[in-house]
């Protein structure tokens, strides 16, 4: 009997209840924790707790707590250990903990051959300008595929940092990096020019805003990128002390003084040049990467020779697909071994495709005609397209993987249950389904491009296509070797 009753009241009032708060998938993955008093080890503790009951964790936001050098030691200690590898986490930020150059020691032990960590914020904590931390830390980003890195607000970090960080830094995959109000001088500016005219740099955007750089070194630094970098996309050079005059330490090259005797330096000229340059590379990019696409597509059809019998099982390494799937038997690649040999025109070569007129030409004849389809790419990069090409081992797996291979679509947007093969569930492995009007189905990926507002769908093919443009290494364009030397000289 129950209270309703005991009034005298037979009817039975419905009870509502309190519907759960609505959490969106990829946010479960999410540990945010900004301000949340996580102090020293016992912080580090927590959050550690907060892991282990979750399956997947890829993003720890934690910043504006304090743990200190003690709890960066011991959350990075686990999840160096065995048990913290499985977690793959993409993103991390702990600006403002008080951080200092033991706990910066600890991150790099963790970048260390770290294939997951793409974005790394350490903005306004207590490093100081080490030169072994620094040269510690530069081969850790070279080991692993970090993208994105801050420092900014570091104010102790100073030019002694930047000295020894810069010349050890080659990271291919290394893309974005701020350093805003490090404490940096114009003693600076020989370092970020060596580095931004050198192969070994791949930064789309720097950021250097509130260090006294002065105005003649910020001149020498758009002077190099406008003469030998083609990567960079942005750059912001904010509050760099331009109003105050050169004094007599500022060191400059001789074509610095060459400059400032033709015409003054003025700040809205080194703008413009600087926004030419980047224009530029924006523009260079795009063309370098729609001639690389399209000379993969014809060099694989009239490159690729089939010689899978040639070649024998213990040769073979298996090249995964997937992280969870292993598809690609690789093999030796034979293309270039003809190279230089003797050519035969009477020999009738009994190949199936012999019957075409151009595989008959010599190898180098070949390759020649073909670069006409890519005029703007360096040789280099048209070498790696025609092995690339030219390996069966590059090709696409027959069988299908396991695994998802399609496109991604978000949980919360209306086309995620428009996919799947029978275009009426999730889809698995050909991303979202159209009905047409006179009947069959279309794939919304047929192009490569996917549907979905507000990008709320990630497109597996557009992914593969970025992520061979950067293994080819053909996001940029690069300068011959010639052209170098000649301008050098």
């Amino acid at each position: 009997m129950d209270a309703f009753m005991l009034n005298g009241f037979n009817q039975h009032v419905p009870i509502r209840r309190l519907a759960a708060p609505k959490v969106s998938l990829a946010a479960r993955s999410h540990i945010e924790s900004m301000d949340a008093g996580l102090t020293s080890v016992s912080g580090a503790q927590e959050v550690i707790k907060d892991m282990l009951a979750r399956r997947s964790v890829t993003k720890l936001i934690l910043g504006h707590n304090y743990l200190g050098d003690e709890g960066c030691e011991e959350l990075f200690g686990f999840l160096s250990s065995e048990a913290g590898r499985k977690y793959k986490i993409g993103e991390i930020s702990l600006n403002s903990n008080g951080i200092g150059n033991r706990g910066l020691l600890a991150i790099s032990r963790y970048l260390r051959d770290n294939t997951t960590l793409k974005e790394l914020f350490l903005q306004n904590n207590e490093f100081v300008g080490d030169p072994g931390v620094a040269v510690v830390f530069a081969l850790a980003i070279n080991s692993s595929r970090l993208e994105t890195l801050s420092l900014a607000t570091n104010t102790n970090l100073t030019d002694t940092f930047v000295a020894h960080f810069l010349p050890v830094l080659d990271a291919p995959y290394f893309r974005e990096l701020h350093l805003s109000v490090c404490g940096l001088t114009h003693e600076s500016a020989s370092h970020l020019v060596e580095y931004l005219t050198s192969p070994r740099c791949q930064l789309h955007v720097l950021k250097l805003n509130g260090n006294q750089l002065r105005a003649r070194a910020v001149g020498s630094i758009v002077r190099a990128i406008h003469r030998a970098n083609y990567t960079l996309l942005r750059m912001e050079l904010y509050a760099i002390g331009l109003t105050k005059p050169p004094d007599d330490s500022e060191t400059s090259s001789p074509e610095d003084e060459e400059n400032a005797q033709d015409r003054p330096l003025r700040w809205p000229d080194v703008e413009n040049d600087l926004k030419r340059s980047l224009t530029r590379n924006s523009t260079l990019k795009r063309l370098v990467e729609k001639e690389a696409l399209a000379l993969l597509r014809y060099s694989r059809v009239l490159l690729l020779r089939p010689k899978a019998r040639d070649v024998s099982q213990h040769s073979n390494s298996v090249s995964p697909c997937s992280e969870s799937s292993s598809c690609v038997q690789l093999s030796a690649n034979t293309l270039f071994s003809t190279i230089g040999q003797p050519y035969h025109g009477s020999v009738t070569y009994a190949t199936p495709g012999s019957f075409f007129p151009f595989t008959r030409l010599p190898t180098e004849l070949q390759l020649h005609i073909l670069s006409f389809l890519a005029p703007l790419l360096s040789t280099a990069q048209r070498l790696r397209i025609f092995t690339y090409a030219s390996s069966p081992s590059t090709l696409p797996t027959l069988l299908p993987c396991l695994t998802n291979g399609g496109c991604i679509p978000d949980p919360a947007s209306p086309q995620f249950t428009m996919g799947g093969p029978a275009a009426g569930g999730f889809g698995t492995s050909t991303g979202i389904t159209l009905r047409k009007r006179g009947g069959g189905s279309v794939s919304a990926c047929a192009s490569g491009k996917c549907m979905g507002a507000g990008n709320s769908v990630l497109c597996r093919r557009e992914a593969e296509r970025s992520q061979w443009l950067a293994s080819v290494r053909c996001t940029a364009f690069e300068l011959e070797d010639e052209e170098t030397t000649e301008k050098e000289a």
